[in-house]
């Protein structure tokens, strides 16, 4: 039996509401501060230890005592990486992102989706539509096709309806190359019941896609569906980029 102590314990993490407000994308950005920002926010600190009486009479009681200035060491510049598409090649920009050129250039190796179902509540029925119109209308541009999917439409939410829409899918086709499912919402019970179905029991590469993340304006779902489009090529085998790294 272990026993914590209530005064000496803390909970860590965020809850549901603090992830699904500004409060994830405010702690990302203050991680992502560049190296001379984080230099200058840890001078500021040691001059507010220096400046504070009470502080420097606390290291003074431990026997510490802090540097004027933080630790410095010769550094390395690596030179940009070439990244390689399938007709041309490109140097990501500084902040080392190439999401805009994987989007709108073939890729190296592109899969086309042929064989696919598709499994969703039947309450998110307009959303289905309006995912598989923005997939057909983005894939053209990454070198993808999507086709005309098989249909699963359940009457509930329920792991249930997931698990036996998903085995009636897959029964239904000689070969399924992927199955694409949308929850209403981040539901870890239904996701790990889908992954569980179609890793274990009956496999197929699965993508699962969570109904709020494709909920606002066009070009919020735009820009999601084609991180998933890019997700689902190196599922189904495809190759997004390369690099000219030498043995």
């Amino acid at each position: 039996l272990v026993v914590l102590m209530p005064e000496l314990s803390f909970l860590t993490g965020l809850s549901d509401l603090q992830k699904n407000s500004r409060t994830v994308k405010e702690v990302m950005w203050e991680m992502m501060q560049s190296p001379r920002k984080h230099y200058t926010r840890l001078t500021s600190l040691l001059q507010q230890i220096r400046d504070s009486l009470e502080a420097s009479q606390e290291l003074e009681h431990w026997g510490l005592q802090l540097d004027t200035d933080i630790c410095k060491t010769q550094g390395h510049i690596l030179p940009l990486e070439r990244i390689n598409l399938r007709h041309r090649s490109f140097f990501p920009e500084e902040d080392l992102s190439w999401h805009r050129e994987v989007t709108k250039e073939v890729s190296i190796s592109a899969i086309s989706m042929n064989s696919w179902l598709l499994v969703y509540p039947k309450r998110l029925q307009q959303l289905a539509k309006d995912l598989l119109a923005a997939m057909r209308s983005t894939c053209g541009a990454m070198g993808m096709q999507v086709g005309q999917p098989t249909v699963q439409e359940l009457r509930d939410e329920r792991i249930e309806s997931y698990v036996k829409g998903i085995r009636s899918g897959l029964g239904s086709q000689e070969k399924v190359q992927l199955l694409v499912c949308i929850t209403p919402r981040n539901r870890d019970d239904v996701y790990g019941a889908i992954k569980k179905l179609c890793c274990v029991q009956d496999p197929v590469p699965s993508q699962v896609i969570n109904a709020q993340s494709l909920m606002g304006h066009p070009g919020k779902m735009r820009s999601v569906v084609q991180k998933i489009l890019m997700q689902i090529n190196c599922k189904l085998g495809g190759q997004l980029w390369g690099v000219d790294i030498p043995l």
